[in-house]
Protein backbone atom coordinates (compact mmCIF):
# COMPACT_ATOMS: atom_id res chain seq x y z
CA UNK A 1 0.00 0.00 0.00
CA UNK A 2 1.80 3.29 -1.13
CA UNK A 3 0.15 6.28 1.06
CA UNK A 4 1.11 9.65 -0.84
CA UNK A 5 0.27 12.29 0.40
CA UNK A 6 2.03 14.55 -0.96
CA UNK A 7 2.31 16.24 -4.68
CA UNK A 8 5.10 14.65 -7.21
CA UNK A 9 7.55 16.72 -9.16
CA UNK A 10 5.60 16.18 -12.22
CA UNK A 11 2.35 17.32 -10.91
CA UNK A 12 3.76 20.51 -9.41
CA UNK A 13 5.73 20.82 -13.77
CA UNK A 14 2.26 20.33 -15.33
CA UNK A 15 0.49 22.75 -12.56
CA UNK A 16 3.00 25.58 -13.44
CA UNK A 17 2.41 24.87 -17.58
CA UNK A 18 -0.99 25.03 -17.23
CA UNK A 19 -0.87 28.22 -15.15
CA UNK A 20 1.46 30.17 -17.26
CA UNK A 21 0.28 29.18 -20.77
CA UNK A 22 -2.90 31.09 -18.76
CA UNK A 23 -1.11 33.95 -17.81
CA UNK A 24 0.19 34.37 -21.74
CA UNK A 25 -3.27 34.38 -22.97
CA UNK A 26 -4.03 37.28 -20.61
CA UNK A 27 -1.07 38.84 -21.75
CA UNK A 28 -2.64 40.49 -25.20
CA UNK A 29 -5.42 41.73 -22.77
CA UNK A 30 -2.77 43.97 -21.22
CA UNK A 31 -1.59 45.06 -24.52
CA UNK A 32 -4.85 46.37 -26.01
CA UNK A 33 -5.49 47.86 -22.32
CA UNK A 34 -2.33 50.43 -22.26
CA UNK A 35 -2.87 51.57 -26.28
CA UNK A 36 -6.50 52.31 -24.95
CA UNK A 37 -5.34 54.13 -22.44
CA UNK A 38 -2.64 56.29 -25.19
CA UNK A 39 -5.33 56.97 -26.98
CA UNK A 40 -8.21 57.90 -24.65
CA UNK A 41 -5.26 60.40 -23.32
CA UNK A 42 -4.90 61.83 -27.04
CA UNK A 43 -8.00 62.21 -27.54
CA UNK A 44 -8.71 63.65 -23.95
CA UNK A 45 -6.08 66.02 -24.85
CA UNK A 46 -6.68 66.95 -28.47
CA UNK A 47 -9.98 67.98 -27.35
CA UNK A 48 -9.54 70.07 -24.83
CA UNK A 49 -6.73 72.04 -26.96
CA UNK A 50 -9.54 72.43 -29.62
CA UNK A 51 -11.95 73.49 -27.23
CA UNK A 52 -9.72 76.05 -25.86
CA UNK A 53 -9.63 77.54 -29.25
CA UNK A 54 -13.05 77.37 -29.44
CA UNK A 55 -13.56 79.09 -26.01
CA UNK A 56 -11.19 81.96 -27.27
CA UNK A 57 -13.11 82.55 -30.33
CA UNK A 58 -16.27 82.94 -28.31
CA UNK A 59 -15.24 85.59 -26.22
CA UNK A 60 -13.79 87.66 -28.68
CA UNK A 61 -15.76 90.89 -29.35
CA UNK A 62 -14.96 90.86 -32.85
CA UNK A 63 -14.06 88.56 -35.08
CA UNK A 64 -10.54 89.07 -37.13
CA UNK A 65 -10.65 90.04 -40.69
CA UNK A 66 -12.57 86.51 -43.09
CA UNK A 67 -10.88 84.35 -44.18
CA UNK A 68 -9.11 83.70 -41.10
CA UNK A 69 -6.70 80.63 -40.54
CA UNK A 70 -3.99 80.52 -37.94
CA UNK A 71 -1.81 77.69 -37.51
CA UNK A 72 0.03 77.10 -33.67
CA UNK A 73 2.68 74.33 -33.23
CA UNK A 74 3.53 72.52 -30.37
CA UNK A 75 1.31 72.96 -28.06
CA UNK A 76 1.47 70.82 -24.94
CA UNK A 77 4.51 69.27 -26.60
CA UNK A 78 3.22 67.58 -29.65
CA UNK A 79 0.24 68.93 -30.64
CA UNK A 80 0.09 71.34 -33.70
CA UNK A 81 -3.65 73.57 -34.05
CA UNK A 82 -5.43 74.44 -37.60
CA UNK A 83 -7.96 77.21 -36.91
CA UNK A 84 -9.75 78.59 -40.18
CA UNK A 85 -12.78 80.64 -39.76
CA UNK A 86 -15.16 81.89 -42.81
CA UNK A 87 -18.39 83.35 -42.94
CA UNK A 88 -20.60 83.88 -46.03
CA UNK A 89 -17.86 86.24 -48.09
CA UNK A 90 -15.90 83.46 -48.13
CA UNK A 91 -18.55 80.21 -48.32
CA UNK A 92 -21.35 81.16 -49.89
CA UNK A 93 -23.45 78.61 -48.60
CA UNK A 94 -23.45 80.10 -45.05
CA UNK A 95 -26.11 82.45 -43.66
CA UNK A 96 -25.17 86.11 -43.50
CA UNK A 97 -24.85 86.21 -39.56
CA UNK A 98 -22.91 82.98 -38.98
CA UNK A 99 -19.25 81.98 -38.88
CA UNK A 100 -18.02 78.57 -39.70
CA UNK A 101 -15.28 77.73 -37.51
CA UNK A 102 -12.88 74.44 -38.42
CA UNK A 103 -10.24 73.44 -35.25
CA UNK A 104 -7.93 70.68 -36.42
CA UNK A 105 -5.44 69.14 -34.00
CA UNK A 106 -3.04 66.65 -35.55
CA UNK A 107 -0.03 64.61 -33.59
CA UNK A 108 2.18 61.80 -33.69
CA UNK A 109 0.95 58.82 -31.35
CA UNK A 110 3.26 56.64 -29.87
CA UNK A 111 3.24 54.38 -32.19
CA UNK A 112 4.31 56.93 -34.53
CA UNK A 113 1.31 57.23 -36.45
CA UNK A 114 0.20 60.65 -37.99
CA UNK A 115 -3.29 61.57 -36.46
CA UNK A 116 -5.46 64.83 -37.03
CA UNK A 117 -9.09 65.03 -35.44
CA UNK A 118 -11.16 68.48 -36.61
CA UNK A 119 -14.08 69.85 -35.00
CA UNK A 120 -16.06 71.85 -36.28
CA UNK A 121 -18.71 74.59 -34.79
CA UNK A 122 -21.28 77.62 -36.43
CA UNK A 123 -20.99 81.09 -34.25
CA UNK A 124 -23.56 84.15 -35.05
CA UNK A 125 -22.11 86.53 -35.78
CA UNK A 126 -22.10 90.05 -32.62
Amino acid sequence: MNDNKGLSLLEVLIAMLVLGIGILGLAPMVVLSIEGNNISRDVVTVSNIAKEKLEYLESLDDMPAMPYLEQELNIYSGYDRTTYVRDNTIDTLLPPDVYRVDVTVSWIDKASVQRSTTYSTFMNKG
